[in-house]
């Protein structure tokens, strides 16, 4: 598939960012405010900075083109999606589905479970049950859930 070869991760560098916080605060502030009333400016762009210069931070491109933000943790015991922001002129074109997909591979061949959380007023959740997610927890302002190979 051409988009799939065309959708490319490469480890985030300082000059990123910025582009980084940009994506986070497009797509999760509204989200942040309805939650907690809020949206922390100034804390989410210094824990953006940290985890960018952590080298945890991926930029999604697609042909050489930054659209979004990923961020994986591999504990161990699961394979925890933590971040998963694309920028929203490129939302509802597939990317989240197909970066998700490659997740689930990776899940397979190391027969560890896919772990995530998203905000209870996030539509990204439907996406998630689309695509075999289910609900393990929740919270006020969380859904924890899960997908197993």
């Amino acid at each position: 598939m051409a988009r799939s070869v065309s959708l490319t991760l490469r480890r985030a560098n300082a000059e990123d960012a910025e582009f980084a916080f940009r994506v986070l605060k497009e797509t999760m502030r509204e989200y942040a405010i309805t939650t907690w009333g809020t949206w922390w400016e100034d804390e989410s762009r210094r824990e953006t900075v940290e985890q960018v210069t952590a080298g945890r931070t991926e930029i999604i491109e697609f042909n050489h083109v930054p659209i979004g933000v990923r961020l994986v943790d591999r504990p161990g015991t699961h394979i925890q999606l933590v971040q998963l922001y694309i920028a929203k002129e490129f939302q509802r074109r597939g990317f989240g589905t197909e970066l998700l997909n490659r997740l689930f591979v990776e899940a397979k061949e190391s027969n560890l479970p896919v772990r995530l959380r998203v905000l209870t007023v996030n539509p990204a959740k439907r996406l998630y049950e689309r695509l075999g997610f289910v609900v393990v927890e929740s919270a006020a302002e969380r859904y924890f859930m899960e997908w197993r190979p």
